[in-house]
């Protein structure tokens, strides 16, 4: 029933307001609502976004998936399709009226760049790996099928050419996860990128095909560690290094487990920096990612890394086991430490605060996990609000 004369009036301003809460609690970008026009096209209805919103009434793109959704079954585009603001791919899900009606339809927009680098780079990283395997293989065969001295010294040759295809594939990591290589200290990375093929000089008496056989061995066991390394990366987040909403999900199913069998003892606390966002726009993103860091390093100081998980873009979760609420109350004094810490020594930089909550898991109290996350998110958003409203204050006495 919204008009563009509406803009201004309560209802428009509710519909507003709703998209507007899971854009602002999502890593999100676009999420707005689109209306059916009576000549079968759509266009834009309510929009959220701060930076060019799509007015009210504009056309949008046409795609297959949209006109299901139209017909009330929610649909996601196979390809993707280009407008005034880039190339995306969209998931439109249809919104019914109490005739069941499709009275309108909310539409999420995926950047169809990304997406498509993600793929072009897991599928680049895939087939290296593949190569790698396969001419280790082929070298292990001749290792077996040849003894003569001369078969063995193309074999040596060949080692050499997957030292450089080893070197090729850091290149590759190095180009596509440059945040994680550098939460790896400098002699695990030194590890990773040692001759892969070294070992001593063959000399005359030695049997050179054990001696190629043990090469081989070795360079398949730091073929085992370069997957290891890339199998650990799923679990811990790029910008940050510090574990990932994956890892915090077993997390969470481990300590459900041990709940059910009446066996742990944990503390869980939230953490949010406060006016992240308005840092973001007025000094820059790379400002808030300097805080963001400057945040998850404080904890991991405070908590151990391994406690500490980044779940949103500017929320943080810890889970301290074997930790009561009074405990955790020792290391949560201790942060606030860093922090002014961190602010006395970047006075040039905004001001780092941020809201905290938490809540200790009391046994025959507690049925699962998220009833103690519940408690500790509600005591960081009521910080949170304290922190504005004390700001608000001080603003208005100024």
């Amino acid at each position: 029933q919204l008009t563009a004369e509406d803009k201004n009036t309560k209802p428009y301003q509710d519909a507003l307001n709703t998209l507007r809460i899971f854009q602002d609690n999502i890593e999100l970008e676009y999420i707005y609502a689109i209306n059916p026009e009576p000549d079968g096209s759509f266009s834009f209805s309510v929009d959220p976004t701060i930076e060019d919103p799509g007015e009210f009434g504009e056309p949008i793109v046409i795609t297959d998936a949209l006109k299901i959704a139209a017909t009330g079954t929610a649909a996601v585009d196979k390809e993707p399709y280009e407008d005034a603001w880039g190339k995306f791919y969209s998931a439109y899900s249809p919104v019914f009226d109490s005739n069941h009606h499709v009275a309108a339809i909310v539409a999420v927009d995926f950047d169809a760049n990304i997406i498509n680098r993600e793929i072009f780079h897991h599928i680049l990283l895939t087939l290296t790996l593949l190569a790698i395997i396969m001419i280790i293989g082929i070298l292990f065969a001749l290792s077996i099928s040849f003894r003569s001295r001369q078969r063995s010294a193309k074999l040596k040759r060949e080692m050499a050419e997957i030292q450089h295809e080893f070197n090729d594939l850091d290149k590759i990591m190095l180009k596509s996860s440059l945040t994680k290589l550098k939460t790896i200290s400098n002699e695990k990375q030194r590890t990773l990128l040692q001759t892969l093929a070294g070992g001593e000089t063959f000399g005359e008496e030695n049997d050179e095909i054990s001696e190629l056989g043990n090469n081989l061995h070795s360079i398949q066991e730091t073929l085992r560690r370069y997957i290891r390394w890339l199998n650990a990366q799923t679990f811990i987040d790029d910008l940050t290094g510090v574990g990932n909403k994956s890892a915090y999900q077993i997390a969470i199913r481990s300590l459900n487990d041990k709940i059910q069998n009446d066996d742990t003892k944990f503390t869980v606390l939230f953490f949010d920096i406060n006016e992240l966002k308005a840092i973001n726009t007025r000094y820059g993103f790379e400002v808030g990612d300097e805080l963001m860091l400057a945040t998850a390093e404080a904890l991991k100081k405070v908590f151990a890394q391994k406690n500490v998980y980044r779940v949103a873009s500017d929320e943080f979760i810890i889970i301290l086991p074997d930790k009561s609420s009074e405990e955790a109350k020792l290391f949560l004094d201790t942060f606030e430490s860093e922090l002014t810490e961190f602010n006395q020594s970047h006075p040039k930089s905004p001001n780092l605060t941020v809201a905290s909550g938490m809540c200790g898991y009391i046994a025959n109290e507690t049925r699962n996990y998220r009833q103690v996350f519940i408690k500790a998110e509600k005591t960081m958003r009521d910080n949170k609000a304290a922190f504005y409203e004390k700001r608000n204050q001080k603003f208005n006495e100024a």
